[in-house]
């Protein structure tokens, strides 16, 4: 074997290329030798084998195979189950309702109870057993009404109907069958409702469905039937009077009596001393806003005192502030003057209130001239404070319709807080309102108010980038 000199200077040789012989057969053995020396880089791992992987693989899939069939049959198992149960179920069901059926039928109306003794069918569960669902059993009752009703749809009468009046009140659907009972042509009938509901008239006349059922009474009885039914109520108009269903009662009272000069004077010799707590009342309002409404207003003069000292109180008021209205409308002015001063010494407050701001704008479109010019003042001096207020913004755009934009143009230039007026009121909620009626009214005046905004594009863009004064920005694109 050659020595490391001799190796050294054939790799030499062969690395320079100045050696052009042949290898010798010594120098061929070194070949192998440096084989050897290469280090083995082969990773020492498990070789893959196909065979072994295919029969992992198949056991995995026998094993998916036998939980999916599994769980197919246990699926198939609850699906019938389930099947089993419902039809169970609804053979049960079909049974009671022909047994129901059949008794209802056989069944007298003696033997009907009401709608209230009907007993609610009982569900009973039954424990589980090895995890599996039992089906329901339903324990069925006799279900028995009171109230029978016809093959046509249409609501029948049965006698005990016509004999529970302590069913009147309280019962809208008794009360529903008497009104179509008074609707028809039967007048016996009809009297045995009237013997029932006047025994307790009063207690129905304040039941939220009975008082229809006394209303339709006041509609459909004869004469003798409604005085009868009058005089049983006349003595207790003021408790009627101020309850919130009773008092549509007392209306129907009113209209009866309208053509009998004798009832008429009868009807006011009771109310009379009752003026007072009615007025400060809301259903009381109601009922003598129906008395200006239906009777002759000559027969009322002597209820205007006593509006006149309850002005302040009627004008705060659903009804009330409706009663003002009327007697305005109704009489002279000689007869409604001291109200109208009334109504004037605080006119500035009446403008943003809920319901006194209907007094007003009726005052501006209807009442007498020297009241609108004092009005029209009042909402000049205080513009900008009713406009930003919910029911002050009404005032002004009554004001508007009926006076014009004009008297009010200089007051959206001027200037509050830094900022003109016309911009506080278009980015408002409730002042939006009022330039929009400014904006599309006719008025000349309106051409000024627009060649300033004109001046002002930044001011335009900042209305139309705020949220209540998109709406405004819309008008301001198209006028």
């Amino acid at each position: 074997m050659a020595s490391q000199s001799e190796e050294k200077d054939l790799i030499g040789s062969i690395l320079s290329g100045t050696s052009n012989q042949l290898f010798t057969d010594d120098e061929i053995k070194l070949v192998p030798s440096l084989c050897k020396r290469r280090k083995n880089l082969s990773l020492k791992s498990k070789e893959f084998n196909p065979e072994q992987h295919v029969n992992q693989q198949d056991i995995h899939t026998s094993n998916a195979s036998i939980i999916s069939t599994g769980q197919v049959s246990q699926q198939k198992q609850r699906i019938f189950f389930h099947t089993q149960t419902s039809i169970e179920i609804q053979s049960q069901l079909s049974s009671a309702l022909i047994q129901t059926s059949e008794q209802e039928v056989c069944g007298s109306a003696e033997n009907f109870q009401s709608l209230d003794s009907i007993e609610k069918p009982q569900i009973n569960y039954k424990g589980k057993k090895h995890l599996t669902v039992q089906p329901l059993e339903y324990q069925h009752t006799q279900c028995q009404f009171k109230s029978d009703q016809s093959l046509d749809g249409k609501m029948q009468l049965s006698q005990m109907d016509l004999n529970c009046q302590e069913q009147i009140c309280g019962n809208q659907f008794i009360n529903r069958k008497l009104q179509n009972a008074l609707d028809g042509n039967d007048s016996n009938q009809k009297r045995l409702i009237f013997c029932q509901v006047e025994k307790i008239c009063v207690k129905a006349a304040k039941d939220m469905f009975g008082n229809y059922t006394v209303q339709k009474l006041f509609d459909v009885a004869d004469c003798d039937q409604k005085f009868k039914l009058y005089s049983l109520l006349i003595s207790h108009i003021l408790e009627l009077s101020k309850n919130q269903y009773a008092c549509r009662v007392v209306q129907k009272m009113i209209e009866f009596v309208k053509g009998s000069p004798e009832h008429i004077e009868s009807f006011f010799k009771t109310l009379y001393p009752h003026i007072h707590q009615l007025l400060n009342d809301v259903n009381g309002n109601y009922v003598l806003l129906s008395c200006f409404e239906i009777l002759d207003k000559s027969t009322l003069l002597f209820i205007i005192p006593y509006i006149e000292e309850c002005i302040a109180i009627l004008s705060k008021q659903t009804y009330g502030c409706r009663l003002i209205q009327k007697v305005l409308e109704l009489y002279p002015l000689e007869i409604t003057q001291r109200i109208l001063d009334i109504l004037i010494s605080f006119a500035y407050q009446l403008c943003y209130q809920e319901f006194g701001n209907y007094i007003i704008q009726y005052l501006l479109k209807s009442g007498p001239q020297k009241e609108r010019l004092i009005i029209s003042q009042i909402i000049k001096e205080n513009f900008e404070k009713l406009s930003i207020n919910k029911f002050g913004s009404n005032t002004v755009e009554k004001y508007i319709d009926l006076m014009g934009p004009s008297q009010i143009i200089k007051n959206l230039c001027t200037k509050s807080n830094d900022q003109f007026v016309f911009y506080n009121l278009s980015i408002h909620p409730f002042g939006n309102y009022v330039i929009k009626k400014v904006l599309i009214s006719a008025d000349p005046s309106v051409h000024y108010l627009k060649q300033l905004l004109k001046q002002h594009p930044d001011l335009i863009q900042q209305i139309k980038n705020s949220e209540f004064g998109q709406r405004v920005g819309l008008i301001l694109d198209t006028v």
